[in-house]
């Protein structure tokens, strides 16, 4: 039985569309979820960029009436629709959102960012004038701030520098370092993604973003500067705070990509992942054994023996008879709260 579609609970004043100049024109898609306490933030933010965005659209996954309320508070200003349903992950609700820019006008960029975190005033002006120098670029990324509430929001410094080159390679070993969050993708870009021309995969309930920057960046480098120019708030009970749960959907989203690049006839790229896949499977082994919950340890053990008996990688071996004896140096930096922070992203 098909679903019915999002309902739209506010609508535009097309007078309120903000002229960009030459400058790309961005539609912000965000995607929220019981996330009244913290949404207004991300908005206020976005609303007062120095280069404001020309639609800001927020898909709210499933019927949320608290965060409803925040949003509809906005005013014309913010578009807010709500999925008939919760689904689970920010990929429905986002494409929800970047379908209903696409249904009426489109923009030239999207901005995925969340409803937990903040832009600083610059952040559209710097990101936009990055894809402006970079024409071959299909994504713009700043870095920056983590963000610990109750404090409030690091205060950001004038933006300094010039874009760099930002590659696949560079992304898979320092996936950390720049987050899809903080970026401002060509809508191009995003159609030829994926067939069906939406940017998210819905049946992946974490590491969306990895999975569409991966796919972004195997066509080419996106462009990346060292200013900060957002707020990562930092939440002790966030999925991204467990190295269990982070790296066992790093696994799946590897495997899923690893399993793309074959059909798509690109085998280099399909082996590529499946290094990464190994390297995410054991690293989710190592937290296991450091977490050592009741049933852990033995989970990790399953986790590298059948690694090496369906790879033949001999680094699961090794790492399972290293975790044994107390030798594992890599265990032994990580830590058993939460490692974003602490777990560089290098094979291993």
């Amino acid at each position: 039985m098909p679903e019915s579609p999002p309902r739209t609970s506010c609508e535009r004043d097309s007078k309120m569309i903000h002229a960009a100049g030459p400058s790309p024109s961005v539609g912000i898609a965000m995607a929220a979820y019981q996330a009244a306490d913290t949404i207004g933030d991300s908005l206020r933010s976005i609303l007062d960029q120095s280069r404001p965005p020309a639609r800001t659209v927020v898909a709210i996954d499933g019927p949320d009436p608290e965060t409803e309320a925040v949003v509809h508070a906005f005013g014309p200003e913010v578009e807010c629709l709500v999925l008939p349903r919760n689904t689970g992950g920010p990929g429905a609700p986002r494409n929800a959102a970047v379908t209903h820019l696409r249904s009426s006008g489109d923009v030239d960029a999207y901005c995925f960012l969340d409803a937990d975190d903040v832009a600083y005033p610059r952040f559209l002006e710097v990101a936009t004038d990055l894809l402006m120098r970079h024409p071959e670029s299909p994504i713009a990324y700043a870095g920056f701030d983590f963000w610990h509430p109750p404090e409030d929001p690091p205060s950001p410094e004038d933006p300094t520098g010039h874009g760099h080159s930002w590659t696949l390679e560079e992304y898979l070993e320092r996936s950390g370092d720049k987050l899809l969050s903080f970026s401002v993708v060509r809508s191009g870009a995003c159609t030829a993604v994926r067939e069906g021309g939406l940017p998210f995969d819905p049946e992946l309930r974490r590491n969306q973003d990895y999975d569409l920057t991966v796919r972004l960046l195997a066509e080419g480098p996106g462009v990346a500067t060292e200013w900060r120019g957002a707020a990562y708030r930092i939440a002790s009970t966030s999925h991204s705070a467990s190295g269990v749960d982070a790296w066992s959907s790093r696994l799946l989203a590897n495997e899923s990509l690893g399993r793309h690049f074959r059909r798509s006839g690109r085998p280099e790229l399909a082996s590529l992942m499946d290094r990464y896949a190994g390297s995410a499977l054991r690293r989710a082994a190592r937290h296991l054994w450091i977490r050592a919950d009741t049933g852990d340890r033995p989970a990790a053990s399953r986790l590298l023996l059948d690694d090496f008996t369906k790879r033949r990688d001999p680094r699961s071996m090794a790492v399972l008879l290293m975790l044994g004896l107390g030798l594992d140096r890599k265990a032994a930096g990580m830590s058993a709260g939460d490692h974003r922070q602490i777990d560089p992203d290098v094979p291993g």
